[in-house]
């Protein structure tokens, strides 16, 4: 029996450790998973990359590291489902689109282009919308919402009407007015004159134009039911045509400049008669002029004011330095030395003449420098990669600075003392040396983005002093050129190079330069040295530009003299 309990034991505990869940054992590590996420990435395969990162970072929150590769591939996981909903888009499959364009959207919410790009599928263009909630007394508020807006004519009938007559403007007006429902006035200045109307089948509105436009005058509403007609001369427009005041707020000027240039499009394009002010410290606009005229600048400002494009640009700066030194051959010795010296033990002896009766090779002392044989052979390669990302809004510059600051003498001036000399002060200033790098996108309708890249690569190379200051030599790189790259193309900015080649040679004269024996009377030492900067820049878009099909509609404003709107029927 005490056999069968010491054999049942250990098989007890064997399957109880068996039965133990083994979830933590199976399950990877937090580090194991960045592991993933870094050989992912290494791979581009940025959403496998996402993925092993956001799940490291559950796993370990305080984690500096996992938290900057998750959000370091974010963008990029993003722009690899946008890209793919693109593709699908441009294929005609929107089903498959649209799943793509929501994965991307829940990697990264704050993605404004897949924001746009889920709008525009299904058919939605976020207008702008206006709220006021600013604190007022009750009296003005109640006095603010009595406020009316212009008068607007009753939507009128879409029955067409047919004329064929020869009357007095007047009489023409009166017709069309009740034929639709309006009441008619006329202006006591206004002259009229026996017209010729041949109209079939058009709607009333339009036949009030036509009318206006034969007879040569114009009509404003006074109520919803009532027009006032007018001759149509710049004078009576002035005087009876309704003026309205409307501010708008802009919602995506950054800086002073964009707001100039749309008061610039609105004075250009509006009457001269439009008032039009810029309050900069309210980021509005407030201007005085007809509905119409109101109406038209409100489509001008929804076109122009839209958020402007950004892209995002990944640089990769890789260096690389390649030295090479070959020290070979048989450095001989350089000198000889003969001295005499006297044969007296006594140690302060000197050498005098008499001592040159009895000179025997004692007396000589033969001093011969030091030979020495060199073989040295080194090769040494650096590279250093550097990957920074630059976010640019369209039209901005950005600009990109590796490296150290060095000062430079920039000038002097003398300070009088009390001694006889004055004191002189040196002025210095702090240049940028390193690698400067500046970029300015300009972002395209169609997704392309034109960069105008300027790199500059500048390092200390020595010194040099003037007028007793040490001065600092800088070698300088400079490439300059303007590329246009597709959403995710890369571009390989390389020829950044140096390469020196040095040959130094030591020995005896004559024999140190026989080509087969030269290693045994000379030392031959070469030094090759080549560094090479090379760009690899990338840009990924994450706001497009946002144009809907009303902003390339053309539109009907009437003629040169006068601003008049005209209202599309729905078969149009």
């Amino acid at each position: 029996m005490p056999l069968n309990r010491t054999c049942t034991l250990p098989f007890l505990a064997m399957t109880l450790l068996c039965l133990l869940p083994v979830s933590g054992w199976a399950e990877p590590s937090a580090r194991s998973l960045y592991r993933q996420g870094q050989a992912a990435e290494a791979r581009q395969q940025y959403e496998e990359a996402f993925l092993a990162y956001r799940t490291a970072l559950q796993k370990s929150p305080t984690d500096l590291r996992y938290r900057t590769a998750c959000e370091r591939v974010r963008l990029l996981s993003s722009a690899a489902h946008l890209k793919r909903g693109n593709e699908y888009r441009q294929a005609g499959k929107t089903s498959d689109a649209l799943a793509e364009y929501l994965r991307a959207s829940s990697v990264d919410p704050s993605n404004a282009a897949v924001q746009q790009a889920i709008a525009g599928l299904a058919g939605i263009i976020p207008s702008q919308t206006e709220k006021s909630d600013l604190p007022q007394s009750p009296e003005t508020n109640r006095k603010v919402a009595a406020m009316a807006k212009p008068v607007e004519l009753k939507a009128l009938s879409d029955d067409a009407i047919t004329l064929h007559m020869i009357e007095d403007t007047k009489v023409i007006y009166q017709a069309i007015g009740k034929t639709a429902g309006v009441n008619v006035l006329f202006d006591p200045d206004l002259i009229t004159k026996r017209v010729a109307v041949d109209i079939t089948k058009i709607p009333l509105a339009d036949a009030l134009q036509v009318i206006s436009t034969l007879t040569g005058t114009f009509w404003r509403p006074i109520t919803p039911n009532t027009i006032f007609v007018a001759a149509d001369t710049r004078a009576k427009r002035t005087s009876v045509e309704t003026q309205a005041l409307q501010t708008f707020y802009l919602a995506n000027t950054a800086q002073q400049s964009d707001a100039n240039e749309l008061i610039t499009a609105l004075r250009n394009v509006m009457d001269q008669n439009v008032r039009t002010f810029l309050v900069p410290s309210q980021n509005a606009i407030v201007m005085r002029g007809t509905p119409d005229q109101l109406l038209l600048a409100q489509k001008v400002i929804d076109d122009l004011d839209r958020a402007h494009a950004e892209v995002v640009i990944d640089v990769a700066v890789m260096t690389v330095s390649k030295d090479k030194v070959r020290n070979l051959g048989l450095q001989l010795p350089q000198s000889i030395s003969a001295a005499l010296q006297s044969t007296s033990s006594d140690s302060d002896a000197k050498f005098n003449l008499n001592d040159l009766a009895h000179l025997n090779a004692k007396n000589i002392q033969l001093t011969v420098g030091s030979a020495a044989a060199q073989v040295l052979m080194t090769d040494s390669e650096t590279r250093i990669l550097q990957n920074p990302r630059l976010r640019a809004t369209d039209g901005q510059k950005s600009t990109l600075k590796i490296g150290s600051r060095i000062p430079v003498a920039t000038g002097s001036y003398s300070t009088p003392t009390a001694a006889s000399s004055a004191a002189v002060q040196t002025q210095f200033t702090y240049i940028d040396v390193g690698v400067t790098m500046e970029m300015q996108p300009v972002i395209h309708y169609n997704g392309d983005v034109t960069l105008k890249v300027k790199v500059e690569i500048s390092a200390k190379t020595g010194e040099t002093t003037i007028s007793g200051v040490t001065e600092p030599i800088i070698s300088q790189q400079a490439v300059d050129e303007v590329i246009r790259l597709k959403e995710g193309e890369s571009n390989l900015i390389g020829g950044l190079l140096e390469d020196q080649n040095n040959k130094d040679v030591s020995g005896t004269p004559g024999l140190g330069e026989v080509p087969l024996i030269k290693y045994l009377f000379s030392t031959q030492k070469q030094t090759l040295e080549h560094d090479e900067i090379v760009f690899l820049i990338t840009p990924h878009l994450v706001r497009t530009m946002q144009v809907d099909p009303a902003s390339l509609k053309q539109v009907d404003i009437g003629t040169g003299e006068s601003i008049q709107l005209r209202k599309s029927h729905p078969e149009e």
